[in-house]
């Protein structure tokens, strides 16, 4: 066979409930897929193609691109992840968001590997997607629930062995920072996804099916599978049963981050938490941890399910994972685990993006000590009642928090806070301090979406340098660029970003050879990583982008962290690594890809 992926697209502007069937399959051929692979490359494909910059990002012209990659369903560790590509309501450019559990399997499953929504449907509805048949089913009943509510619900009435994405209220009240939600506690998170799906009346999407998914080379592929599982098990300490992963998860990083002094504290003034253990990982373990758990065909398993089971913040939830701890437990220095559950499961029943929710939660704290907004309640630090209250606001844009639902710059904007807040392109940041290195900080900086740690992850390589190599300039954009190409690599294919550690060059070639047939080697592979970026680069360039966009707040640059003052960025070194950075890219000094790189990388023809 010669792999080719199946599309669904749907219109809703066509969609009446008593009439018509709008949809449409399509077909993307090998030669397409072999230059993209699938995934992040194609959808940054079709969102260059069909999402042109006068596209309102709230407006019916925008698209929903979900995508799954070539091994998506298969026997491959951790392929389990979807992706959603999108015009960001709140930056306004190239966005991208991805989510794990056991929903991306049935996807592909349904008979479809990509399903581009465009369009806005009269009412509310969802869709059912079930071995190649699309159903139009009315949503209005459901219009107000909150995700998990939403998922069982729709589980009641159409199947159990359904898988369900969907948005909660904060997608439907469009707030910018709402997040698409799955198997209740896995979030498609980042850039406001769960806004464009409400902006379109759409509440969820349901699927099931048997197709199986097939590559091109399953006897090696076999191998590769084999060869994957072998090289986790090697690495012990990663991956095996008391390894970093399985036992402690994501928040083993809150021990980490803090003892090297990049766990962003009190709304970025701080780079150590003096109250770490309340909030780190053997607390979670002590008091709340549940079981640990895995997404599908994981063979490590990060996740915990906890449990507060008694007092105010009484709770079952997944999590709550690093970034939650440190949006809550670091900037909103919140010092009860407990508490930071409840609003980890909070934010998941709303809809709400855990990284940007407590982001603007601290900012309004701060907004609040600066006299700039009144409120009824005691909002401020270590007060997780009040944080609670102001993520409700949020949510469904009462008061103040029709000023915060739009996300941290236009918050900035309108209250003349802009020399505090904290965003770059208009996302709020992950949770590495910036001051702490330099090649993190460069990523942060050039990221397309905005500053996310998951699209180079570089932190991974820098956390564990000797402090004199984590503060140096040198190299620095050679790391940051050979790391973003390789996870772009990852999420086209689409596999989980904690594989990092086994999913070396040579690992992907292999994984690219047998999914397609044919012998390729790291360069090529290479090459399409740098295609997709600069794709993506082209696109913001075309919604106007340009150098002066890849930046970081001024207080990264003017204020050292108070703990290690040697924690602070050089503007004038920071900008040679850019530079250097461009270079490497084969883009000019302000940020834009030459005609050669374009014809190199087949983004235009000779």
């Amino acid at each position: 066979m010669t792999l080719k992926f199946n599309v669904l697209r749907i219109n809703l502007d066509s969609y009446h409930l008593m009439s018509g069937l709008p949809y449409a399959e399509e077909e993307i051929s090998n030669d397409i897929l072999r230059l993209y692979i699938g995934g992040k490359g194609i959808g940054t494909k079709i969102i260059w193609e069909e999402v042109k910059e006068d596209v309102d990002p709230l407006g019916p012209k925008n698209k929903l691109i979900f995508v799954t990659g070539p091994v998506t369903g298969t026997r491959l560790a951790t392929a389990n992840r979807y992706g959603v590509l999108f015009k960001s309501p709140l930056t306004g450019i190239y966005a991208e968001s991805y989510s794990g559990g056991f929903l991306a399997p049935k996807i592909r499953a349904s008979g479809f590997d990509v399903i581009i929504i465009e369009g806005k449907a009269e009412k509310p509805i969802y869709l059912v997607i079930d071995d190649g048949k699309v159903e139009f089913k009315n949503a209005e009943s459901l219009w107000g629930l909150n995700s998990y509510e939403t998922e069982d619900n729709i589980k009641n009435t159409e199947g159990k062995d359904f898988r369900v994405l969907c948005i909660g209220p904060a997608g439907e009240n469009l707030v910018k920072i709402a997040c698409i939600q799955n198997d209740k506690w896995h979030s498609a998170g980042r850039c406001g996804a769960g806004a464009v799906m409400g902006s379109k009346n759409l509440k969820a999407i349901v699927f099931r099916g048997t197709k199986k998914p097939q590559v091109d080379n399953p006897k090696y592929f076999d191998e590769v599978v084999k060869e994957t599982l072998a090289n986790i098990r090697e690495r012990d300490a990663a991956y095996g049963k008391e390894g970093a992963f399985p036992y402690y998860g994501t928040p083993g990083m809150v021990n980490t981050s803090n003892s090297v002094g990049f766990f962003p504290t009190r709304y970025w003034s701080q780079g150590r938490s003096e109250f770490k253990d309340e909030i780190g990982p053997e607390k979670m373990i002590e008091t709340i941890l549940i079981k640990r758990t895995a997404c599908w065909n994981c063979p490590f398993g990060c996740s915990k399910l906890c449990e507060v089971k008694d007092g105010p913040y009484q709770c079952k939830v997944e999590g709550p994972e690093y970034e939650t701890i440190y949006a809550f437990g670091g900037l909103c220095d919140i010092r009860d685990l407990n508490a930071i559950a409840k609003i980890n499961d909070y934010c998941d029943k709303m809809g709400l993006d855990t990284i940007s929710a407590g982001n603007i939660a601290a900012f309004a704290i701060e907004a609040k000590r600066a006299g700039k907004i009144n409120v009824d309640f005691n909002l401020d630090y270590n007060n997780p009642d009040s944080v609670l209250k102001i993520l409700e606001l949020i949510t469904f844009r009462k008061g103040v928090g029709d000023i915060f639902a739009d996300g941290t710059r236009e918050a900035a904007k309108k209250l003349g806070l802009e020399k505090i807040a904290v965003h770059s392109k208009g996302l709020e940041f992950g949770g590495y301090e910036p001051r702490a290195f330099r090649g993190m900080a460069l990523s942060f900086a050039v990221s397309p979406i905005g500053p996310t740690h998951l699209r180079s992850t570089v932190f991974a390589a820098e956390g564990t340098m000797p402090k004199e190599l984590r503060l140096s300039y040198e190299n620095k954009a050679e790391l940051v660029k050979d790391w973003e190409d390789r996870m772009t690599i990852i999420d086209a294919l689409i596999i989980c970003k904690f594989t990092r550690g086994v999913m070396n060059w040579e690992l992907l070639s292999k994984i690219y050879s047998a999914i397609f047939g044919v012998d390729t080697t790291v360069e090529e592979l290479k090459e399409i990583g740098s295609r997709i970026n600069t794709l993506s680069r082209m696109y913001n360039i075309r919604e106007g982008l340009s150098r002066k966009d890849d930046k970081l707040p001024d207080r990264f640059f003017e204020e050292p962290l108070p703990e290690d003052p040697d924690h602070i960025l050089d503007r004038t070194k920071f900008n040679a690594m850019l530079d250097e950075y461009y270079k490497l890219r084969g883009w000019d000094a302000d940020g834009k890809p030459t005609k050669e790189t374009l014809k190199n990388l087949k983004l235009i023809s000779n």
